[in-house]
């Protein structure tokens, strides 16, 4: 169900937010990636809970104030690169992963806007600590696919995405199609060979095209809104070349001989199957301008060698079956269905029969009752484990392809079936009507589980049987965690409909557009800049020195940017751990990033831009309240103790531990690394451990690569001893430490893989533990 604005089509729901509200200070830090909320480390049941926690009856070490280290466990994945893990009492919350509704967080966000220089891309924003992503998301490992199929792969997607951009100049007017299904075959050759992407929209069904094309004015109505053209300028590079034009120079894509046999299904649904002919794709990346010149130059191949690939069409399906597209008809028209043509290559590969669509599919006599009938649905859908009872509720296209595919659809539900779940009380009411599409706004939905659990929808709010299990919707879709306030700023919960044959049916794609619609209108300006990663372009509004405390006012987004003065070199945090998010420091221009505090990276003496995110208390206020939160909180800057910088090595001069100020079982010192094969230097790392004088033990653990097994060298002052680490797989090793009180060299070194893969990466942690 998405939600809409009262009588109207807009206004929002939430999405995911960007930063982590606790600070990467040091090696106490915690990481999400990607959109999953994963503990990157297991914490060990020795280890203590406060970093510098004094252990009971410990004497205080002369030379130390802090007691032992937290060691980190190998990382869980070989894409997740080991720290420090925080423990709960520590950062008072658990790591999150970044979500946004439908991709909105990056490119879709930003159409044709081209990313910032570093490491942006076009339509997107610069990678790094604050996206969606979570903070400090390393790039992902695994197998390096070859430089021919990153091109292709890359060009093609960058085609399709151009070519949905297409979408906003097909008007409704435009009627598309063909007058057969091998017509419509035909055309849809020739608009591709013809570069020809607004001919190649006509050709996609109006069901499907038209949710695609509102979702594409909106987005370009927010970006013009939201001036992201502007704030991107302001940190491209001035030289680079507009990525804004849609050019297919250098590209050239064409087909010999595809002669499709054409099976007729139904009477509006046709199979279109290519046994013969060949697609050959050219691609000359020196030849190339404009957005697809931009992208692949973000990627480092503009001045990649000619690509000449030919494909058999006959070889392009599933399992190097022909290519089989699905044509349907629509008021005497035929059009060419992504939705269909894929829901066929799923049910070729799973060898599921075809079903058959009713000659009446429903329907209702307003929108409200279109709505109704589709919720009440649901029960049957549950029990039955099938999506058939929904079919008849929904447009004439989305419920075809449910009945034609079941036999698919229900093994996809498999396991799902058997629970008895009761709703009872739905009500709508009719909303705002666009022609022939409408809304249908929420009044109450009350739904109780066979278990005995129960939840009230009232358009406004979903109320549980406690306060805890019950929200309100805000008026913004911005949240920092994935939640259900990824509802807010949508006032009434709803579904669209679409009237067709003098009936009303509930249009899931309307649906979704309506909700992404309605999202995008609930942001600011500096909620969609934090969302693209790109906050840095913002204005500065305000002062910050060193060790001089600072009241800083936080914006809608829950950041600020302030100009950074540095007298001398050194490494920052802030004061106040964990009261504050990432802290990233940018050029004075702000076309550059320098460094993200709390990693003990050194920051030069000079003048920076300083871009710093509030904290949990932020958060959970912005949740309750919404985009009229005011927040503002003292900030002071002091120079970082240094023992928190990745590339750290403990030396005795810090780390000189003895046997009257450590018990045993404790870890006294730590390190880590990651090794990869993509260059000669990134297979070996060395570390200096320090030096003890109790007995104590060498701990390795290491993660293995996904491709292969993996044998490591590793010397501890020269003497050599190997580890096998197979495919995917923890290792724990132990060596004996010696208590000479001296530092000791480690050097851990990628030996060699089975079977030898392109691109391999292995990730560790080293730690010193006593006996």
């Amino acid at each position: 169900m998405t939600a809409a604005s009262p009588g109207t089509e807009s206004d929002a729901a939430p999405n995911a937010g960007t930063h982590d509200a606790a600070p990467r200070q040091a090696a106490d830090s915690q990481q999400a990636v990607d959109q999953q909320a994963t503990q990157r480390f297991e914490q060990s049941p020795e280890q203590p809970t406060q970093r510098f926690e004094q252990s009971p009856g410990q004497p205080q070490h002369s030379n130390q104030q802090q007691a032992p280290m937290h060691v980190p466990a190998a990382a869980t994945s070989v894409f997740d690169p080991p720290v420090v893990a925080h423990t709960a009492g520590q950062s008072g919350q658990a790591g999150s992963a970044y979500a946004s509704p439908a991709g909105a967080g990056q490119a879709a966000a930003c159409p044709g806007v081209p990313g910032a220089n570093n490491g942006g891309s076009v339509g997107g924003g610069p990678t790094g600590p604050q996206g969606p992503a979570g903070p400090g998301a390393p790039s992902s490992g695994g197998k390096k696919p070859s430089r021919k199929i990153i091109i292709l792969v890359s060009v093609l997607a960058l085609l399709a995405v151009l070519g949905l951009a297409a979408f906003f100049f097909v008007q409704n007017m435009v009627r598309g199609g063909a007058g057969s299904a091998e017509g419509a075959a035909d055309k849809m050759v020739e608009a591709i060979e013809s570069k020809d992407f607004i001919g190649l929209a006509t050709m996609v069904p109006p069901e499907e095209r038209e949710p695609m094309q509102r979702i594409q004015e909106q987005l370009e109505d927010k970006a013009e809104e939201f001036r992201l053209e502007e704030a991107v300028s302001k940190i491209s590079d001035e030289d680079s070349e507009d990525g804004e034009e849609l050019t297919f120079d250098g590209i050239s894509i064409t087909f010999d001989g595809a002669d499709p046999e054409v099976t007729e299904i139904d009477d509006e649904t046709a199979l279109i199957k290519y046994t013969t002919g060949e697609a050959r794709f050219q691609l000359d990346p020196a030849e190339t301008t404009g957005a697809i010149r931009s992208g692949l130059e973000a990627a480092g191949y503009e001045d990649e060698a000619k690509i000449d690939e030919t494909v058999q069409l006959n070889e392009m399906g599933p399992d190097g079956s022909p290519l089989t597209l699905i044509a349907t008809q629509r008021d005497g028209r035929w059009y060419v269905s992504p939705l269909y043509s894929i829901a066929e290559m799923i049910n070729e590969t799973g060898s599921f029969g075809r079903g058959s669509v009713p000659e009446s599919a429903g329907g209702s006599d307003s929108p409200a009752a279109a709505a109704q009938a589709a919720v009440e649905a649901v029960p049957n859908v549950v029990s039955e484990g099938s999506l058939t009872p929904l079919a008849g509720t929904l447009s004439i296209h989305e419920g075809s392809l449910l009945y034609l595919y079941q036999d698919m659809f229900d093994e996809i539900m498999a396991g799902a079936g058997g629970e008895e779940l009761n709703i009872d009380d739905v009500r709508f009411a009719d909303g705002e009507k666009d022609g022939d599409r409408a809304v249908a706004v929420v009044e109450n939905i009350t739904v109780e589980s066979e278990y005995g659990d129960k939840i009230t929808l009232n358009g406004e709010c979903i109320e549980g049987e406690s306060e805890s299990d019950s929200i309100c919707l805000s008026d913004s879709g911005y949240s920092i965690d994935p939640s259900v306030e990824m509802l807010g700023g949508a006032k009434i919960m709803s579904l669209t409909t679409i009237k067709e044959d003098g009936k009303w049916r509930v249009s899931l794609g309307h649906t979704v557009a309506d909700w992404i619609i309605n999202w995008s209108d609930s942001l600011t300006r500096e909620q969609a800049l934090a969302m693209l990663q790109i906050a840095h372009t913002e204005d500065t509004t305000g002062d910050i020195s060193v060790d001089e405390s600072t009241d800083v006012e936080f914006n809608s987004a829950g950041f600020a940017v302030l100009n950074l003065t540095v007298d001398e070199d050194m490494a920052l945090e802030a004061e106040e751990e964990y009261e504050f998010g990432d802290m990233l420091v940018y050029s004075e221009d702000g076309k550059e990033k320098i460094t993200d505090l709390g990693w003990g990276e050194e920051v030069e003496a000079g003048d920076y831009k300083l871009v710093v995110f509030a904290g949990s208390e932020w958060q959970e206020e912005f949740a309750e309240q919404g985009n009229d939160f005011k927040y503002s909180s003292e900030l002071t800057l002091v120079e970082a103790k240094g023992y928190g910088s990745s590339d750290s090595s403990y030396s005795s001069d810090d780390s000189d531990y003895s046997a009257d100020s450590v018990p045993s079982g404790s870890y006294i010192s730590s390190d880590f690394g990651v090794l990869t094969t993509e260059s000669a230097e990134e297979t070996m790392k060395s570390h200096t451990i320090a030096g003890t004088d109790v007995e104590a033990d060498l701990e390795i653990s290491a993660v293995g690569s996904s491709t292969s097994t993996v044998v490591l060298g590793i010397s501890l002052d020269g003497k050599e001893e190997k580890l096998e680490i197979p495919k995917g797989e923890r290792v724990d090793y132990s060596i004996a430490y010696p208590n000479d009180g001296k530092d000791h060299e480690l050097t851990v070194h990628m030996l060699s893989s089975t079977p030898e893969s392109d691109y391999d990466l292995v990730s560790y942690t080293v730690a010193v533990k006593t006996k």
